[in-house]
C-alpha cells in the first residue's frame, strides 16, 4: 500500500509542475488566444506547435529515459548525466545552426514562406528546451519534485507575462509604440508574439537551471554514450512514431482537407477543442513523470508485477473519472474557448477517449523499457504511425477533423492490444482485465445516459454530469477501496 501512496504522492507533486502551468495555460492563454486571434490565426499556432512536438522528440532522442536507465543504482551517475547532457547540447547547437541557415527554405516548404522568422523563433525554443529536458530528468531522478514543479510553473508564468507584454502592454504605451525601434522590430507581428514569448520564457528557465548544472562536466564518455544510445535510439524511433500518432493529423489537415473548406479554419477549430481535453493530458503527464522512475526502482522487487497490475487498474479508474467530468460537463468547459470555436465541441469526448488509451498504453508499454526490448516499441508505434497517416489521408477529405479524432482512438486501441499481447510473452503481468474493462464500460454507459438526459439548460447538464461522476466514484471506491489505499493514514 505504501508504494501506491508514494506513487500517488509524487504524481501530485509532479502534477503541480504540470497541472499548475497547464491550468494557467488553459485558463489564461487558451481563453485569451481564442478571443485575441481569429480561428485561422489559431490554426497557425496549432499547426506549428505540431511540428515543435515532433522535433522535440527528435532533439532529445530518448536520452531522458536513457538517463533513468543508466543512473539507477549506478555510483557514476554524474558521468551518465554529463554524457547525456553533453550529447544533447551538441546536437541542439547543430540543429539551431541549421535552422538559422535554412529557415527561409524550411518556411517555404511547410507553407509559411512569408514568415521565416517563425522558424527561427521555434528552432531557438526547441534547442533551449531540449537541453532543459535533460536537466529536468535529473531533477526527477533525484526526486527534487518541488524544484521541478517550480521551474515548470515559472516557464508558463513568464510565457504569459511576455504574451501580454507584447500583445497588450507595449502597444498601449505611447512612449514605446511610437519609437522607430518598435516600428521596425515589434509592430504587427501577430501570432509571432506567441513564439517570441516562448523563446524568452524558455531562456529564463534555462538560466534558472544553472544551479542544477553544477555537476555537469563537458566531457563525453564515448563508450558510455554508445551504450546509452544503443538503449535510447530505439526509444527515439518509437517516440517519434508515437508523437506522429499524436500530432501528424494537425499537419495533414492543412494538405488534405477537402476543397471548399479553409484548412487553417479547420485547424483552428480542431486545435481549440482538442485543448479542452487538456485535463486528461495533464493527468497522464503528471503520472508519467512520477511513474517512470517508480517503475524502474520497483523492477527488481518481488512484488513488482503485482504492483504494476494494480497501478494500471487504479490509473484507468482515475482516467475515466476525468473522462466523465469533462465530457458530461462540456457545457462548463466550452467557455474556455470562444464561441466561434464551438462548432467542434463534438470531438472532445472522442479525444478524451483517445487519451484514456494513451494513458493505458503508457502503463502496458513499460515492459519493453524495463526489460530493454525497446525494438518492440519501435515496431508497435511504427505500425500505429502507418495506420494514423494512411487513415488520415483517406478520411480527412471526407470528415475533416472529426476523422482525426476517431483515428486517434482506433490507432491507440491497436497499439494497446499489440503492446499487451507481446508484453505477456516477454514480461507477463496479470492485469485484472475484467475489472479494467468493466470500469471503462461503466463510465461509457454513464456518459451515454448523460447524453440522453442532455437539455438546452447548461446548469442542468452540468449538474447531471457532477451527479454521474459522483456515482462512478462511489461505485469504484466500493469495489477497490481507493480512499483507504490513497488517502488513509494507515501505513500498513
Amino acid at each position: 500500500m505504501n508504494q501506491y501512496k508514494s506513487l500517488g504522492g509524487q504524481a501530485i507533486v509532479y502534477g503541480l509542475g504540470n497541472i499548475v502551468p497547464r491550468i494557467l495555460n488553459y485558463a489564461i492563454l487558451t481563453v485569451y488566444y481564442t478571443r485575441r486571434f481569429s480561428v485561422e490565426e489559431y490554426g497557425v499556432i496549432t499547426e506549428l506547435y505540431a511540428y515543435v512536438a515532433i522535433l522535440m522528440v527528435m532533439l532529445t532522442y530518448g536520452m531522458e529515459t536513457g538517463l533513468f536507465k543508466f543512473s539507477v543504482n549506478n555510483p557514476a551517475k554524474a558521468d551518465v548525466y554529463s554524457t547525456s547532457l553533453g550529447s544533447v547540447t551538441i546536437t541542439s547547437v547543430i540543429f539551431l545552426f541549421l535552422v538559422l541557415i535554412f529557415r527561409q527554405d524550411i518556411a517555404a516548404w511547410i507553407g509559411y514562406k512569408g514568415n521565416p522568422e517563425y522558424i527561427f523563433y521555434l528552432g531557438l525554443t526547441l534547442a533551449i528546451d531540449a537541453v532543459s529536458a535533460i536537466v529536468f530528468a535529473k531533477l526527477r531522478i533525484e526526486n527534487k519534485v518541488r524544484r521541478f514543479a517550480l521551474l515548470k510553473v515559472l516557464n508558463v508564468v513568464f510565457t504569459i507575462f511576455f504574451v501580454f507584454l507584447f500583445l497588450e502592454m507595449l502597444p498601449s504605451l505611447h512612449v514605446v509604440s511610437t519609437t522607430s525601434w518598435y516600428e521596425s522590430f515589434l509592430k504587427d507581428i501577430g501570432v509571432g508574439y506567441v513564439f517570441i514569448a516562448n523563446v524568452l520564457a524558455s531562456f529564463i528557465v534555462l538560466v534558472l537551471q544553472m544551479h542544477d548544472l553544477k555537476q555537469f562536466r563537458f566531457k563525453l564518455d564515448i563508450p558510455l554514450l554508445k551504450r546509452i544510445l544503443a538503449y535510447s535510439l530505439p526509444l527515439l524511433i518509437s517516440g517519434l512514431a508515437g508523437i506522429l500518432n499524436e500530432t501528424i493529423d494537425r499537419i495533414l489537415i492543412r494538405h488534405y482537407v477537402r476543397e471548399g473548406l479553409d484548412a487553417l479554419h479547420e485547424l483552428g477549430i480542431y486545435g481549440a477543442n482538442y485543448r479542452i481535453a487538456v485535463l486528461m493530458t495533464i493527468f497522464i503527464q503528471m503520472f508519467r513523470y512520477a511513474a517512470e522512475p517508480f517503475f524502474f526502482n520497483m523492477y527488481k522487487t518481488k512484488d513488482a508485477k503485482e504492483i504494476y497490475a494494480n497501478v494500471l487498474k487504479y490509473f484507468t479508474i482515475f482516467l475515466m473519472i476525468i473522462f466523465l467530468g469533462v465530457a458530461l460537463c462540456i457545457d462548463l468547459f466550452k467557455y474556455f474557448i470562444d464561441s466561434s470555436f464551438h462548432e467542434g465541441l463534438g470531438v472532445v469526448p472522442v479525444v478524451l477517449m483517445a487519451n484514456v488509451l494513451v494513458g493505458i498504453l503508457f502503463n502496458v508499454n513499460m515492459w519493453y523499457k524495463l526489460t530493454g526490448h525497446t525494438l518492440y516499441g519501435v515496431y508497435i508505434t511504427g505500425i500505429g504511425a502507418v495506420i494514423t497517416i494512411v487513415l488520415n489521408i483517406l478520411f480527412i477529405p471526407v470528415f475533416s477533423f472529426y476523422a482525426c479524432a476517431w483515428i486517434h482512438v482506433a490507432t491507440n486501441l491497436v497499439m494497446v492490444i499489440l503492446t499487451y499481447v507481446y508484453g505477456q510473452k516477454f514480461y507477463k503481468i496479470n492485469y485484472d482485465l475484467r475489472r479494467i474493462l468493466l470500469y471503462i464500460a461503466l463510465a461509457l454507459g454513464l456518459y451515454w445516459l448523460g447524453m440522453l438526459l442532455k437539455t438546452d439548460n447548461d446548469f442542468f447538464n452540468i449538474g447531471i454530469g457532477v451527479i454521474f461522476v459522483l456515482i462512478y466514484v462511489i461505485i469504484c471506491n466500493r469495489k477497490e477501496k481507493l480512499i483507504k489505499i490513497f488517502f488513509s493514514r494507515n501505513e500498513d
